[in-house]
């Protein structure tokens, strides 16, 4: 085992129509929120809207489409990697959040992007998972309680999950909840869950939560 730190960041891009900017090659999905952009890399071009995503390992140029877009990007970097802003006219980017991670450099990983969505007072029971990941809530809220810790999280807030810590979720009971993942998954992994739930009683009740899938790429390390 060959265990590595690495930086899993995530940044919130609104693209004014025919704004432009190109990114440097790094380990990266964008997820479109809402809006339009096109997006091209070397030998492949592809347009997105809400709810559509994108993964590339090459350098990437954005356009914003149509009145925009409201974009979410997440790239693996190495520890020493400079912040990835974008500072182009037409193009408000932030950083969202900044997470180390650790990973065993000698299996194989899948770069995942998928959506958990929960109905009304959804729960997510106590659990683990077999990979680490970066979560950013897309509507209602959730209630995480996780590593001694009580919190609620809002549309935009972002959070990490490194794998083995307990985690409990309850969402909203109001609003329909629902959050954006990537995870940084083993390859042994690809097409199933990570997911372990820590009681075995917990293991066979009934799991309101939904998921979608969008893209599952191999990366290198």
């Amino acid at each position: 085992m060959t265990v590595k730190k690495f930086r899993l960041r995530i940044y919130h891009d609104h693209l004014t129509e025919g704004a432009t900017a190109t990114l440097a090659a790094e380990r990266r999905v964008i997820f479109c929120v809402s809006g339009d952009a096109a997006l091209s890399a070397p030998g492949r071009s592809q347009s997105i809207a809400a709810d559509q995503a994108w993964f590339s390992d090459q350098a990437v140029a954005l356009r914003g489409e149509g009145e925009g877009a409201r974009l979410w990007r997440w790239e693996l970097a190495p520890p020493g990697a400079a912040p990835g802003e974008i500072g182009r006219d037409g193009i408000r980017s932030a950083m969202a959040g900044d997470y180390e991670i650790a990973l065993d450099t000698a299996a194989k990983r899948l770069m995942r992007l998928d959506r958990v969505s929960f109905p009304l007072g959804g729960e997510a029971l106590t659990h683990v998972h077999a990979a680490p990941g970066v979560r950013c809530l897309l509507t209602g809220n959730l209630l995480l309680e996780t590593s001694g810790r009580r919190y609620r999280l809002w549309p935009g807030d972002s959070w990490v999950e490194h794998g083995p810590d307990r985690v409990y979720a309850k969402a909203s009971e109001k609003q329909l909840t629902s959050f954006v993942r990537v995870m940084i998954v083993p390859e042994e992994y690809r097409g199933r869950s990570t997911i372990t739930y820590v009681r075995p009683e917990d293991k066979d009740r009934p799991k309101p939560q939904s998921y979608t899938r969008y893209l599952e790429e191999p990366i290198a390390l």
